[in-house]
């Protein structure tokens, strides 16, 4: 996974939320915090030609406004609907950002909850309305919604600012994680041969 240092003082940046899921993808462009949501779908194709379609819209995406940032949500542990189709476009998408060389966080799903709402168990409801009265973004799709969060998320991980407190504490909580990751990674031993 590529991480970005946070930048402290950005004041012009764009990032983007990318929450995948199987016939739509709720995408969020973020610039400067000014907030354009949308679904990419793709609901007449299967397989690997759904695959090859959506991967190829939301690159487009990410060639023409090239972030600085993109945050997308983690997998659902507990999801029951099709987790291997999911991981199929997330994979997918992990890969084409790596190749157009844009750094990448990836967020745990009540990681989000808490950012948006202080809660990490927040209903979708929930989170629509945080989004709605948080951020001025009036959505009844989920997928937008979580996008929007997914977006601003990048933009505090960037430029280390908010006014919420729980925006700033899961946060924190991201790139602690990912410094114990770095850190537990190289000096895990080896396998002798």
């Amino acid at each position: 996974m590529v991480v970005q240092e946070t930048v402290q003082n950005k004041s012009e940046f764009t990032t983007v939320g990318v929450d995948q899921a199987l016939k739509n993808v709720g995408l969020c462009v973020n610039k400067n915090g000014s907030l354009s949501g949308m679904l990419v779908r793709e609901m007449k194709l299967r397989g690997a030609a759904r695959l090859d379609s959506l991967e190829n819209q939301i690159t487009m995406y990410a060639k023409v406004f090239h972030p600085d940032l993109i945050a997308m949500e983690g997998y659902s542990f507990g999801s029951i609907n099709r987790p291997f189709d999911l991981g199929e476009i997330g994979g997918i998408l992990k890969l084409s950002f790596r190749r157009l060389g844009i750094p990448l966080i990836i967020v745990a799903p009540s990681l989000l909850k808490q950012f948006v709402t202080g809660d990490g168990s927040a209903s979708k409801a929930r989170m629509m309305g945080y989004v709605n009265t948080r951020y001025s973004y009036d959505t009844d799709n989920d997928n937008i919604a979580d996008a929007v969060g997914l977006a601003k998320f990048a933009e505090v991980y960037l430029t280390g600012k908010s006014s919420y407190r729980s925006e700033l504490d899961a946060v924190l909580s991201l790139q602690e994680a990912l410094v114990t990751k770095k850190v537990s990674v190289r000096f895990k031993k080896l396998p002798s041969i």
